[in-house]
C-alpha cells in the first residue's frame, strides 16, 4: 500500500513537497527526501493543535499515520532545518538547552534593561 505525505518545507505552508510513505518508510527517509542535496541536519516534526513533537529518526512513517486514524487530516508535518532534539544525547540536549537560555539573554555590564516593567542595570 502507498500512502502520500505532505511536508511543509517552511513555516509560513506555502512551499511543500508531497513524499511517498510505504510500511517500509522512515521518517529518516522522508527527511532525506525532502532536504536539499548537501543540506546539514533537518528533522521532521508534527504539529497538531499548536502542540508540535519531533520524529525520530527510525520512526516507521506508515504505521505512524495510521495510528492518527480519521485525524490525521488535522496533523501537520513540517521539515525543520536544525537538528532533532531527540536525536541528542542527553548532555547533548541540556548544552543545547544552555545554548538557548544564553543566546536569549545577552548580560552587558552597566547597560539598562527593563524587565517585567522594572528598569534595573545589569
Amino acid at each position: 500500500m502507498l500512502m502520500i505525505l505532505t511536508v511543509f518545507l517552511s513555516n509560513n505552508e506555502q512551499i511543500l513537497t508531497e513524499v511517498p510513505i510505504t510500511p517500509e518508510t522512515t521518517c529518516r527517509d522522508v527527511v532525506e527526501f525532502c532536504k536539499e542535496p548537501g543540506e546539514g541536519s533537518c528533522h521532521l516534526a508534527e504539529v497538531w493543535r499548536g502542540n508540535e513533537r519531533p520524529i525520530p529518526f527510525d520512526h516507521m512513517m506508515y504505521e505512524h499515520l495510521q495510528k492518527w486514524g480519521p485525524r490525521r487530516e488535522e496533523v501537520k508535518f513540517f521539515l525543520r532545518h536544525e537538528d532533532s532534539p531527540t536525536e541528542n544525547s542527553e548532555q547533548g540536549g541540556r548544552q543545547t538547552q544552555e545554548q538557548r537560555t544564553q543566546r536569549n539573554v545577552i548580560n552587558v555590564p552597566g547597560e539598562k534593561r527593563t524587565e517585567n516593567g522594572d528598569s534595573y542595570l545589569g
